[in-house]
């Protein structure tokens, strides 16, 4: 990997010297650090059944738009090479590309002035995102889309997958998830009422990065594709619950925070456990098309899979007062 590296910095800097270090993210994609001439950029080279030309100019030309936005983050924007090009193809068909490095720390959510500025941002995104107007066909995979979001996990990988489970999987757990999927299903129609436009779909705090107690960067827009609009703040309000143990405060705080730049229908407010189901699916699909692709996914999968039955669990004994909160600040 490391002559792959080689070869990508050169296409960028002519006779580069350069130092690399690792970072702590970058699961899909292999992500390293590197600097040249005292200069920070980020390194990626693409996990081919993830990756296609398609969608990384797909996610150029947004992360390019994004940044010529008065926004108050920053996202990372795609190098040119020496040729003009956004990208580099490897001999193997592998892609590649250097994009520009963003400071900062990932924020904390311990306290309401923490969620709130993360659900400012969630909205901020999610308002301009809505505005983009696309330059090519190609419109990324929707999460509704669930045989769809990997090349290695469509219907009958993930049959195959549940038939023989490489590790163990609880039978109620399984009971669970074919129970969730039956319902996706049956209320599929739901979903396409609802509006649509460009999402996301990983506003996690892991992909933020924070400056000054400040959000100031945006990273990791591999997964955003058109798709219903509601689903920012599904993925993201899941995110916050997770992470806060249910905290109601710091709930409340981040949906306070969202409505600053984003309001949303009665009919959205009312799928919001479905979108939720949607987004766990999803994910976990993805995780059965990493299985696939050789890697071990056991730990990732089975802890999604039990944060899902959670906070499907949380939601129903909380629909009441959760409905109520967002009927306040979204309506």
């Amino acid at each position: 990997m490391q002559e792959k590296i080689d070869e990508l910095v050169r296409k960028y800097f002519k006779e580069p010297v350069y130092d690399i270090e690792s970072v702590p993210f970058g699961l899909t994609n292999l992500t390293k650090i590197i600097t040249v001439q005292d200069k920070k950029y980020v390194v990626r080279i693409y996990n081919r059944h993830t990756k296609n030309v398609e969608s990384i100019k797909f996610e150029a030309n947004i992360t390019s738009y994004l940044s010529k936005q008065n926004l108050s983050f920053t996202v990372p924007v795609f190098l040119n090479t020496i040729a003009g090009e956004q990208y580099v193809q490897f001999s193997d068909g592998t892609l590649g590309a250097i994009v520009s490095f963003v400071e900062g720390t990932v924020p904390q959510l311990s306290n309401t002035y923490q969620a709130e500025e993360f659900g400012r941002v969630v909205g901020e995104i999610s308002s301009e995102l809505s505005q983009y107007e696309a330059v090519e066909k190609y419109e990324g995979i929707p999460f509704s889309n669930i045989y769809e979001l990997h090349p290695l996990a469509d219907y009958k990988a993930i049959a195959s997958f549940f038939e023989a489970p490489p590790f163990a999987i609880h039978e109620t757990d399984f009971a669970f998830y074919k129970e969730m999927v039956a319902s996706v299903e049956q209320n599929e129609h739901k979903v396409l009422e609802l509006s649509r436009q460009l999402v996301h779909h990983d506003l996690l705090i892991y992909n933020l990065l924070s400056k000054d107690n400040r959000i100031h960067g945006v990273l990791d827009f591999d997964f955003t594709s058109i798709d219903t609009s509601y689903m920012e703040f599904a993925i993201s309000l899941n995110h916050v619950v997770q992470l806060t143990n249910g905290s109601w405060d710091l709930t409340e705080a981040f949906i306070k925070g969202y409505s600053q730049s984003r309001k949303s229908t009665y009919r959205e407010v009312n799928q919001l456990q479905l979108l939720t189901q949607i987004y766990h699916i999803a994910v976990l699909h993805i995780y059965i098309g990493q299985h696939y692709s050789g890697r071990d996914i056991e730990q990732n999968f089975n802890y999604i899979l039990k944060q899902f039955m959670t906070r499907n669990e949380w939601l129903n004994k909380h629909h009441s007062s959760i409905t109520q909160l967002l009927e306040k600040y979204l309506l």
